[in-house]
């Protein structure tokens, strides 16, 4: 084994030690190859992968050192050298796995920026990149993983959230459905117990579908679901049963959607009309407040057909 250690000025401070099976310097292409049992490791990270090349800094290209004895003012960029030279860039390729804090991900091909202290992970249409935080699984065609924080940027996301979930005092011999989440991009700020899904969203649970242009997901401090908002447009199909309107709150303790902005329930040939509607997705009850209603068949599939 091949012992590297590069020092970091990351966010939190300390070394990065890089070990392989074998390493191979091409200074005119200013690169480091790696290959075999590649490691990285930092005190908040490891990273393991088959292959990696370390892209170091252009010496023409680097700024100048500010005058003796002025400090430079703002937070310092980060930064990484082997062997005096400054490291720019890290990318890895073959079964990347990567380990911070509780999270753990996995892909195909990595990237890592190293004065932005980022990390694009990317895979393949049969196995895409995938991000486990405690009982969640993230999926996407691209994981954008920040770190110098616990924010995560993800293009086409998929979402399992089973812990939301609890499992019923009188229903524990059987489990509550995950909620699985799909949408074109996802950002997640971990600090303030937020993902904001934009594009497409659709949520399922279950026999529930909900369908909206955009969405965010509140957690609580111990990172259980407590909240879904969906804005722009909201369309829920469960069952027989269809309800529409401009917005919707999911409460997931309640495990109740509430409808509101010219809400809508089609259920059966019924339609109900209300200034808020209140679905009870366990129970199949509505509660609506000042209703209005249609008891008509051939009324309800006038109506349906409207929002085709």
């Amino acid at each position: 084994m091949i012992p590297l250690l590069l020092a970091a000025a990351a966010l939190p401070p300390g070394p990065l030690q890089f070990r392989a099976e074998g390493m191979r310097y091409q200074p005119n292409e200013r690169r480091i190859l790696l290959d075999g049992d590649v490691h990285l490791d930092r005190q908040d990270l490891a990273v393991t992968s088959d292959h990696a090349v370390a892209e170091t800094a252009d010496p023409a290209k680097k700024a100048p050192p500010p005058p003796r004895g002025k400090k430079k003012k703002g937070n310092q960029p980060a930064q990484a050298t082997l062997g005096g030279q400054e490291v720019e860039r890290f990318t890895v390729d073959g079964k990347v796995h990567v380990v911070r804090g509780q999270r753990t991900a996995d892909g195909e091909h990595g990237e890592m920026d190293v004065p932005q202290q980022t990390m694009i992970l990317t895979g393949t249409p049969a196995q895409p990149p995938v991000v486990r935080d405690g009982q969640e699984t993230l999926s996407g065609d691209r994981i954008l993983m920040h770190l110098d924080s616990e924010d995560i940027d993800v293009t086409r996301p998929h979402v399992v959230l089973k812990r939301s979930l609890p499992v019923d005092d009188n229903q524990k011999q059987k489990p509550a459905s995950p909620v699985r989440i799909e949408a074109q991009n996802l950002v997640v700020h971990k600090a303030a117990r937020l993902a904001k899904f934009t594009d497409d969203v659709v949520v399922r649970r279950g026999d529930t579908v909900v369908k909206s242009p955009k969405m965010d997901a509140h957690y609580d401090q111990d990172g259980q679901l407590t909240l879904l908002q969906m804005r722009g447009g909201v369309d829920m199909r469960q069952g027989d049963r269809r309800a529409v309107g401009q917005s919707a709150d999911y409460d997931a303790k309640a495990r109740t959607l509430v409808l509101t902005g010219d809400p809508k329930v089609y259920d059966r040939g019924d339609v109900l009309f209300g200034d808020r509607i209140d679905l009870y997705l366990d129970s199949h009850e509505v509660k609506v407040d000042k209703a209005k209603g249609k008891l008509h068949p051939e009324i309800h599939k006038d109506e349906e057909a409207k929002l085709q």
